[in-house]
């Protein structure tokens, strides 16, 4: 009786409309939980984590609509990784990401682009690294690459995870974006970054990297047989 009052005392005004039965005894802590706050308070990198996630906003604030203006912020051995890209090498340098953001035009395309990005934190086993959680929403009304004709057709990103690596002189030297986190949200065919924006309204690269994924026959086939183990069992034989 005494363990279901310290239950019910730890719980009381928690876990609205949910079952007795799947209400935590307590706290839940497991070697499979690291402490993140004790993991914060001993890291040595010079730079506070509040300080941090300000350097990364500023750095996010005008990438699109003055991507020259934030070249400063990156180190010199500064490099751009996204899921597909680069094709070949460790990422882009800086010059290359921002040829490449001034020749997509993305706010040309899109007007009223609203990027959704929240949850910007540390990493505790990077401090050096802020990620964050970005959606996305907007419309087609503008002229793609500049050339082509607005399609009227409406983005919806999915989730995705991105992040920024400073060094001791708040300099960025790494940015990834576009790891989508649930590929059944938005209109993007489960695609993040540029290419999920350029396939929503209409324009996906003609590439299969920058289409929705889809399964190869083999692969398809190892599901079919409605027994994934036992399959790729006889494969690794």
């Amino acid at each position: 009786e005494g363990e279901a009052d310290a239950v019910e005392d730890w719980a009381a005004g928690r876990f609205p409309g949910v079952k007795a039965s799947l209400v935590p005894a307590g706290p839940v802590v497991g070697a499979g939980f690291v402490d993140e706050e004790g993991m914060r308070e001993r890291q040595t990198f010079p730079i506070p984590e509040d300080d941090l996630v300000e350097l990364s906003k500023a750095f996010l604030l005008n990438l699109f609509d003055d991507p020259q203006g934030v070249r400063e912020r990156m180190a010199d051995d500064f490099r751009f990784v996204a899921p597909v890209v680069p094709a070949t090498g460790d990422g882009l340098p800086g010059d290359e990401l921002i040829a490449a953001l001034t020749q997509f035009k993305v706010l040309d395309a899109v007007p009223d682009l609203e990027a959704q990005q929240y949850d910007f934190r540390t990493d505790p086993f990077e401090p050096s690294r802020v990620w964050w959680t970005s959606r996305g929403t907007g419309t087609n009304t503008g002229p793609v690459f500049g050339v082509l004709p607005a399609t009227g057709k409406r983005y919806v990103a999915p989730p995705q995870s991105n992040s920024l690596t400073f060094n001791e002189r708040g300099e960025i030297t790494k940015f990834t974006i576009g790891y989508v986190m649930d590929k059944d949200v938005g209109t993007t065919g489960g695609l993040g970054g540029i290419f999920g924006i350029f396939y929503a309204i209409g324009y996906g690269l003609p590439v299969p990297e920058a289409q929705p994924w889809r399964p190869s026959p083999i692969y398809r086939a190892l599901f079919a047989s409605g027994n994934l183990l036992s399959s790729l069992r006889k494969l690794a034989r």
